[in-house]
């Protein structure tokens, strides 16, 4: 038997979860209204128990109930934005709540063991969004601006061991593991057994996504290879 203040309940609860988990890893500020008031709106979705839908309808249907939630929660801004913030939300569904929106397995659970389990299942979540965070908040995207005219897209990682300052123009070193064409220099710095020599270049601008543009940055080149990231940012560019 399916009780609707059970449904009710646990749909809001995975909505909030999911909303949650978007609103961070889309790294946006949002009142707390703003995801209750999705999620209330989310709970017009379990109308598909009691009303015969048929497959191409209920789909149409959870679609235009995603875009209205996404809309609710984010307003609109521009086309890329509101894509990127459906394109995660719906990743976010079929992972967090694939199973009871899509797979409709629902009819096999007794509800009230669900509701039993609900503060293992946030704690669980909390615990795994503390260490998502903790990830994510060492990996930027940065844009290096040559004096040649060319872009460097590449994939940053914030380590909190480079702390290289330069000496002669006072920037903060940030370390690439591309080759470049450009004026260098080298600069002096210590490791474990003796003081070697980083080439360097000061680039005509950095874009650090998160943290802005930055003018106070010189650029070192090692032929060291990284794993995951390609740019090893400078712990000091936190302090300002």
């Amino acid at each position: 038997m399916i009780y609707i203040d059970e449904m009710l309940l646990l749909n809001f609860i995975i909505d909030y979860v999911i909303l949650n988990t978007l609103t961070f890893l889309l790294k946006k500020n949002v009142k707390r209204r703003r995801i209750y008031l999705s999620c209330l709106v989310g709970e017009i979705s379990i109308l598909y128990l009691f009303i015969s839908f048929n497959t191409l309808f209920l789909l149409l249907f959870k679609f235009i109930l995603g875009l209205i939630m996404i809309i609710i929660l984010y307003g609109y801004t521009d086309i890329k934005s509101f894509i990127k913030e459906i394109v995660y939300f719906y990743i976010l569904c079929f992972f967090l709540g694939g199973s009871l929106y899509y797979f409709k397995i629902e009819n096999l659970i007794k509800y009230q063991y669900i509701l039993l389990l609900i503060p293992i299942i946030m704690n669980i979540y909390k615990y795994f969004e503390y260490n998502l965070r903790s990830v994510l908040a060492t990996r930027y995207k940065v844009t290096i601006y040559l004096n040649n005219g060319k872009i460097l897209y590449l994939n940053g990682f914030l380590d909190t061991g480079n702390s290289l300052i330069d000496p002669y123009h006072g920037n903060k070193i940030i370390i690439i593991n591309k080759k470049v064409d450009e004026n260098y220099f080298f600069v002096p710095y210590n490791t474990i057994n003796n003081t070697s020599l980083l080439k360097c270049f000061n680039p005509k601008r950095v874009y650090i996504e998160g943290i802005g543009q930055r003018d106070d940055i010189t650029v070192g080149i090692t032929n060291k290879k990284f794993k995951g990231y390609n740019c090893l940012l400078n712990y000091k560019l936190m302090e300002g």
